[in-house]
């Protein structure tokens, strides 16, 4: 490879920067001056988006420098982006990356369910040739530098988990640190859980073969996840229960939840309105414990522990004090502008940061 593309690389955290009429139509928020907001950005948004970068082994090996800039800018970029966004609107914003740490050596409290719990997710990126050096650039060089710098700009912050999943962090912090608006923007279709807790607006952005969706309401996600099907009701994903079954048939590869061999979304739609018109099911439960047995025996154990793990509240049940600590103990705000001015004229020349909506 002769000469570094730039600008290739930004694609990453781009992705997620959405333009600010596209912001307004999905939040459909009234945000009054001083107003308190939290917005969450997915990290692993980012860490996904990289490994669809066509000869990213290639471009980071024969030009780390001029990648680990271009990679950093354009996250602090994506930061820069929404914090002028809220800025203007007299809000007090806080903006947090969040992610589950590829280099905890902890174990992950979801393994009481399931015993692989997010084991593909650090292998992908530590252990895969394919994307070994991704892992490696990003653990080793960019996710301490942009750390370090965010630390040094006011309520901003880089998030990780150790011992749970990273998707839990906009409820830790929520809890700690309640907002007049929590916002999450992400391409997890997990965290669009979160379309169930009302102090929470989500947007959920989906990419698949040059095909790119957004939604930030559940029946929406819900049609987004059965293409190929026609779905008898829609409006049955608008109860939890229903739409965490829905996530459990799908299935999440980076947390080692399998979907059913043999049991896809037609034969899921079908136990379902069978029972609907049969009077089994109601639209109201709330347990799986209600409708579990009207699958087919061979699919239940494997079901209801998908099922379990797709469960925020369940996952959230896990976590002590010790965790809240933990999360929270991230958020550094040194604040030093002058260095900043500094770093983005000198180290940032050739990728400049968007340092007047950092700092606005």
């Amino acid at each position: 490879m002769d000469k570094y593309k730039q600008g290739v690389l930004q694609y990453a955290a781009g992705s997620s920067m959405l333009k600010y009429q596209l912001l307004n139509d999905h939040l459909k928020l009234e945000f009054l001056p001083e107003q308190k907001v939290n917005l969450f950005l997915n990290f692993e948004t980012i860490l996904n988006n990289l490994t669809t970068v066509r000869d990213i082994t290639a471009m980071i090996t024969f030009h780390k420098q001029s990648a680990v800039l271009d990679l950093e800018s354009s996250i602090l970029n994506l930061v820069a982006h929404y914090r002028s966004y809220f800025q203007r609107k007299g809000c007090q914003t806080k903006v947090f990356f969040y992610y589950t740490d590829l280099l905890a050596e902890e174990e992950q409290s979801m393994t009481l369910y399931n015993k692989f719990y997010r084991s593909y997710y650090k292998n992908h990126y530590l252990k895969n040739p394919a994307y070994k050096v991704v892992g490696e650039l990003m653990t080793e060089i960019v996710i301490p530098e942009i750390e370090l710098i965010l630390s040094y700009v006011s309520g901003c912050y880089f998030l990780k988990s150790k011992s749970f999943d990273g998707s839990l962090i906009p409820l830790v912090i929520e809890k700690r640190y309640p907002a007049d608006h929590n916002i999450i923007i992400t391409s997890d279709i997990f965290d669009t859980l979160y379309f169930f807790y009302p102090q929470y607006k989500t947007i959920y952005l989906k990419r698949r073969y040059g095909n790119f969706k957004i939604t930030s309401v559940v029946m929406e996600a819900a049609q987004s996840i059965i293409t190929d099907h026609s779905v008898f009701d829609l409006q049955l994903f608008a109860s939890e229960l229903y739409y965490k079954m829905l996530l459990a048939v799908k299935g999440s590869k980076i947390r080692n939840i399998q979907s059913s061999k043999g049991f896809g979304y037609g034969k899921f739609l079908s136990v379902l309105k069978e029972g609907l018109d049969s009077g089994k099911v109601l639209k109201e439960f709330s347990s799986i414990n209600s409708v579990i047995d009207l699958f087919p025996g061979q699919y239940q154990d494997e079901l209801k522990q998908a099922a379990q793990c797709m469960d925020l509240q369940n996952q959230l049940n896990l976590l002590n004090e010790t965790d809240f600590d933990f999360v929270c103990s991230q958020m550094i705000d040194r604040v030093d502008n002058a260095s900043l001015e500094a770093l983005n004229n000198q180290r940032f020349l050739d990728f400049p940061i968007n340092l007047a909506g950092l700092l606005e």
